[in-house]
């Protein structure tokens, strides 16, 4: 279940009975998401819950109304009635009445996604939100709206003018921007320790490709491929090629389900050709495939692993130190011989590298360089 919060125009029609009227989405433009809502994306008609205030009623309690969407134009409409007969209804209702009143009711919705694409508006990157399921409505504390407004309470006309962005943001695949770019050092886990602990989904946004549908957009734990250097950042392309490495299962499972895996490796993918590199290629979710992998796959895994055994014992020493312990001998011996495989690595790149692009060598060089290169090794 994704949300996306506006800050929605509340109508009250019948105050003694709850019923209300709250536009609570604008098509047709792009939202501080990076979304674009279809102006056909929601079912005109489709029954709702009106949720307990901040989405609550995903975490158990009780609803506090229902309603049906209404489609008029290029907005969504709630039309729906509190439960006046119950404490937590007639509560809610007030709230929301009384913060209408002052021009601060405001409105998110919760929703599946259905079918969805990405493209470009006024040259910026969107993901189109094409098909939508929304399974509830509800008041919220701050809204994300682009020309939603408070229409009326009790008669009394309202300003038409908009109002800020909440924290509610669409979860799933990120849509990639254009940034500057670097091939510097990276470290995931200092980069996303650094991120500010109330940091808004609009800014994690910035710093990942990917966010949990079933976690929540407040905590950076719902997060995953962070590639920028923090909010609003630069696109690090070593960590692009380290997340496009994880998608093809260097590291096992990437968190990432299959009908997303496409959506975030275009992600970082972009950033790359936005370098002038060659992305590698998104491999089949099984990992099978003809012959052996290219130079290039195979090393951009294994800085992917490498990355990947950094941060995990960075993880576990801080746990033994927690203890009163050091690194255990083990650890240290295979740490020791990952050292050693280095080293070698070292050897080749004292090897000259040519600036200009090779041309594709013959069989009997290929066998010459080959020969060569075992010759460096054996000598280190």
């Amino acid at each position: 279940m994704e949300r996306k919060s506006l800050s929605g125009g509340l109508e009250i029609k019948d105050a003694e009975k709850g019923i209300v009227s709250a536009v609570f989405s604008t098509m047709g433009v792009r939202d501080h998401d990076g979304d674009y809502t279809r102006e056909d994306a929601f079912t005109d008609g489709a029954a709702v819950v009106i949720s307990a205030y901040g989405h609550k009623s995903w975490e158990g309690l009780l609803p506090v109304g229902k309603g049906v969407i209404r489609v008029k134009g290029k907005k969504a409409v709630l039309d729906g009635q509190f439960f006046m007969n119950t404490v937590h209804g007639k509560d809610t209702f007030e709230t929301v009445k009384e913060l209408a009143a002052a021009g601060l009711g405001e409105w998110s919705y919760g929703f599946d996604i259905n079918k969805y694409s990405f493209g470009e508006e006024k040259d910026q990157s969107v993901r189109y939100l094409e098909e939508v399921t929304v399974h509830e409505v509800s008041p919220v504390l701050r809204g994300a709206g682009i020309g939603t407004r408070t229409l009326a309470t009790k008669g009394r006309q309202m300003d038409d003018r908009p109002t800020a962005k909440s924290s509610g943001a669409v979860r799933g695949p990120i849509p990639a921007r254009e940034t500057a770019t670097l091939a510097g050092a990276w470290d995931g886990t200092k980069t996303i320790g650094d991120l500010p602990a109330d940091a808004r989904p609009s800014q994690l946004r910035t710093v990942f490709a990917w966010v949990d549908p079933e976690g929540d957009p407040e905590l950076k734990s719902s997060y995953l491929f962070a590639h920028h250097h923090g909010v609003d950042g630069p696109a690090n392309i070593r960590a692009c090629l380290q997340g496009i490495a994880q998608l093809n299962g260097a590291n096992g499972d990437s968190g990432v389900p299959e009908k997303d895996r496409e959506a975030v490796y275009k992600h970082l993918a972009a950033h790359l050709t936005d370098a002038d590199r060659e992305p590698p290629q998104l491999r089949t979710a099984d990992g099978d495939q003809k012959g052996r992998k290219r130079f290039a796959d195979e090393a951009t895994d294994v800085l992917a692993n490498l990355s990947s055994l950094n941060d995990r014992a960075a993880e576990v020493m801080a746990l033994r130190a927690q203890k009163g312990k050091g690194m255990s001998a083990g650890s240290a011996e295979f740490l020791s011989w990952i050292r050693d495989e280095v080293k070698r690595l070292e050897t080749l790149l004292s090897i000259p590298v040519d600036d200009a692009e090779p041309s594709e060598p013959s069989a009997d060089e290929k066998a010459s360089l080959f020969v060569q290169s075992l010759a460096l090794m054996n000598d280190f």
